[in-house]
């Protein structure tokens, strides 16, 4: 490692992100401009706070990605954190003074879409005298060969007293219903100061259960989700690693399906935040109580991006089926009727949709024929709402969960017109997380009679 020591300057902010995106101006050709496009490259690094004098390092990410340019590369100016810290990069990168030019990392390579992204860690510590709450910039400049060079800036700041950090940053494969997950839980205090008792917070999607201690509160969240928040005591030195030995027992239950994200997050109880809004937290019967542990040598520098940690489990299959509902309505020729109509999770897996952030399922729903859709209901909308004419069917979407034994249904006004023909449909229109155990009732009739 290359170690530069830098320059102070102006007041902390938070993430910068750099974009050079170079494109062909004017017309295009042909085959010969695109073989002269010198592609994209872009790059961003975090503000970040450091430990005054004394506290171990901390590696920050600056990131790296190209997409068919050439010879792709981040110039970092130091300059700006003289007095405020101290940076070391790795050895294939070049300094020159009080700058340093990384090419992308060796061993990146091209993702699926033939973009490279590569991290170059860079080591930051407090510079001698460096006084709590100094401040100081960093700009670096991504470019590559044919592109126009872009400048950005991030913020180095200093602060003395603890800084308690999550370790935690998993994905698992091969986790299935029925299984118990020893979930790690790791933390670090990167402060220079020893920090106190301390608040972790754990969030448990549907499906998941927790182990149960007597330090810990429990309560569930609007989207079903296990919320766990403990209360540890102890004193944490700077530097070493705390973890729960043998980890987190997690039971994967029979609602557990597809990707799940467990989360957690420290704070030092002294200074820490509300707790989790709309839940009611309580405690529960048991034998331990969850302590954190030291384990090994202290940690210098530290890699950590954070206070949160998350842990994900990966495609869990679970088993699940859910059901069109349909209807038969009765009337004559210019009435106005309703039908209620949807579809039903029959469980036990439980479509949750708060990892994607999207629906955890939907219907599509074509009218008989002689009617005519009054409305469009709340939540739903014509397929062809951007094309124009007259609707011929409609997809309706329900909110990020769907628990099992509950059923989706939206009522609509149709105005019967005549000549009665065709029945309608209800269909399952979002296979979320995966097509379900029994594809023969993912369609039901709607009648007119």
């Amino acid at each position: 490692m290359t170690t530069v020591r830098v320059p102070r300057s102006r007041a902390l902010r938070a993430l910068t992100v750099l974009a050079v995106v170079a494109t062909a101006t004017g017309m295009v050709a042909g085959p010969a401009a695109a073989e002269t496009d010198p592609g994209q490259v872009s790059g961003w690094f975090n503000d970040l706070t450091v430990g005054a004098a004394g506290a171990p390092g901390r590696v920050a990410p600056l990131e790296l990605s190209s997409t068919g340019a050439t010879a792709p590369r981040v110039t970092v100016d130091l300059t700006g954190l003289a007095g405020v810290a101290t940076a070391s990069f790795p050895d294939w990168c070049v300094t020159e003074g009080t700058s340093v030019t990384c090419p992308m990392p060796p061993g990146a390579t091209p993702d699926e879409y033939g973009t490279v992204n590569g991290t170059v860690p860079v080591v930051f510590r407090a510079a001698p005298g460096a006084v709590d709450g100094a401040t100081g910039t960093l700009d670096y400049t991504v470019g590559a060969d044919g592109l126009e060079p872009y400048t950005h800036q991030a913020t180095v700041g200093v602060r003395s007293g603890p800084d308690l950090l999550d370790l935690v940053d998993e994905r698992v494969q091969g986790v299935d219903v029925g299984d118990v997950h020893a979930l790690a839980v790791a933390v670090v205090n990167a402060g220079d100061q020893p920090a106190g008792d301390l608040r972790l917070t754990l969030r448990f999607p549907v499906g998941l259960q927790p182990a149960s201690y007597r330090n810990c509160r429990y309560g569930t969240d609007a989207v079903l989700a296990t919320v766990v928040v403990c209360t540890v005591r102890g004193t944490f030195a700077p530097g070493i690693r705390h973890e729960l030995r043998n980890g987190l027992a997690t039971t994967v239950g029979p609602a557990a399906l597809g990707d799940k994200r467990i989360t957690q997050f420290v704070e030092p109880l002294a200074t820490a935040g509300p707790l989790p809004g709309n839940v009611r937290l309580t405690r529960r019967e048991a034998d331990h109580a969850l302590r954190l542990r030291p384990v090994g040598e202290p940690m210098d520098p530290i890699t950590a991006t954070g206070a949160g940690g998350t842990t994900y489990l990966r495609a869990i299959h679970g088993a699940f089926d859910v059901v069109a509902v349909g209807a038969t309505v009765t009337g004559a020729v210019g009435d106005t009727v309703r039908v209620n109509v949807g579809i039903r999770n029959d469980g036990p897996g439980v479509p949750d949709g708060t990892v994607s952030g999207g629906n955890a399922g939907g219907f599509l729903f074509t009218p008989p024929a002689g009617v005519t859709v009054l409305a469009d209901p709340a939540g739903c909308v014509p397929t062809n709402h951007d094309e124009g004419g007259a609707p011929t069917a409609w997809v309706c979407w329900l909110g990020a969960v769907f628990p099992a034994g509950q059923s989706f249904t939206v009522p609509f006004e149709l105005r019967i017109d005549g000549p009665m023909g065709a029945p309608g449909e209800i269909r399952v229109y979002y296979d979320y997380p995966r097509p379900d155990d029994d594809p023969a009732n993912d369609a039901a009739p709607v009648t007119l009679g």
